[in-house]
């Protein structure tokens, strides 16, 4: 999402839809969940003061915020926070950049994982495929289990003959790194399969300061930087026999590029969003943002088009896979 997205903000942060950001739509969507607790976010330290400026506009009223010296995937992190939480308490475990659409059919979704959870198991969301997508992992569905589905396996993010074959046989879901587990269980199974994880996330909690907890983030201790990074994916989900799969269509993304931002937003007569200082003229199909300047565009079909006080991008909605690089040369310049 660069310009838009940057180290320093990332698109988990930005307010692209209505003024609000996908961090703060995560936290609308999981603050109606009935009984839900107080948020527990994992940030890094750069972050620190977005987070709490998105805990204000959303309103949570309280969150223990932990904040990482250095980010070592999902594991290490869904780990401290079922290190905080009690035995029996169940983890519903977020990225904070994902999109949800449905969010009513997605709180029923938790509210059937949480049964499940209730009685041991480890829940991951699968979401029905609607292209041969080649950016995201997949589930191959085993044995019905109620409502859910056994996980047969977890496979790579394939290419594209692949994509194609895994989208239309019916047996496979994309991995939407959501999860839902009861704490005590979640621990069990890292003691199992990754104990020296866990050995490290229990080590920095507890160099954490004696006020923890009290309303200030709490800083994970330096040896958090010695912990394996590795998400909950391969440390737990690919080793676990309690893991299930509940296929949902709640109108899921992970807004990983600029076309998947482009349809997940509101758009004019002829397919364009275009926000801040911009004139367009015979413009079809496009994203196109000014945040600090005047931005003219006419005769165009199917482009980005995003002008920020820092860069200018321009390119054509399908090569958003040279984004990063772009970046990276950018940065270099």
């Amino acid at each position: 999402m660069w310009p838009l997205s940057t180290p320093e903000r990332p698109k988990q942060f930005v307010p692209l839809f209505d003024g609000r950001s996908l961090f703060e739509l995560t936290l609308s969507r999981v603050g109606g969940i009935a009984n839900a607790r107080s948020p527990v976010v994992v940030t890094g330290k750069a972050h620190v003061a977005l987070v709490r400026d998105a805990l204000k506009a959303s309103g949570v009223g309280s969150a223990r915020v932990l904040v990482e010296p250095v980010g070592r995937n999902t594991a290490p992190a869904a780990l401290a926070a079922a290190l905080l939480a009690e035995p029996d308490d169940i983890l519903v475990i977020l990225p904070s950049d994902h999109l949800v659409s449905d969010v009513s059919a997605f709180r029923d979704a938790v509210g059937i994982a949480a049964g499940h959870a209730s009685e041991g198991r480890i829940v991951t969301f699968g979401i029905n495929p609607s292209r041969a997508e080649t950016g995201y992992g997949y589930i191959e569905l085993g044995g019905t289990q109620g409502s859910a589905h056994s996980v047969a396996r977890f496979k790579e993010k394939p290419d594209k003959a692949e994509a194609q074959r895994l989208t239309s046989d019916g047996r496979h879901v994309w991995n939407s790194g959501m999860f839902v587990a009861r704490a005590d269980h979640l621990l069990a199974e890292a003691r199992t399969h990754c104990p020296q994880v866990l050995a490290g996330v229990t080590a920095a909690l507890s160099e954490i300061g004696g006020d923890a907890g009290g309303g200030a983030p709490d800083e994970l201790g330096e040896t958090f930087g010695d912990i394996e990074s590795i998400s909950i994916d391969y440390a737990i989900m690919e080793k676990t026999d309690r893991a299930i799969v509940i296929p949902i269509d709640v109108g899921w993304d992970d807004v990983g590029s600029y076309r998947s931002l482009l349809n997940a937003l509101r758009r004019d007569a002829s397919g364009n969003h275009v926000d801040g200082n911009v004139t367009i003229d015979d413009v079809s199909g496009s994203f196109v943002v000014a945040t600090s300047r005047t931005v003219a565009v006419a005769g165009l079909s199917d482009v980005v088009v995003v002008e920020t006080p820092e860069a200018v991008l321009v390119m054509p909605l399908d090569q958003s896979q040279h984004v990063r690089e772009l970046s990276e040369r950018a940065d270099r310049a």
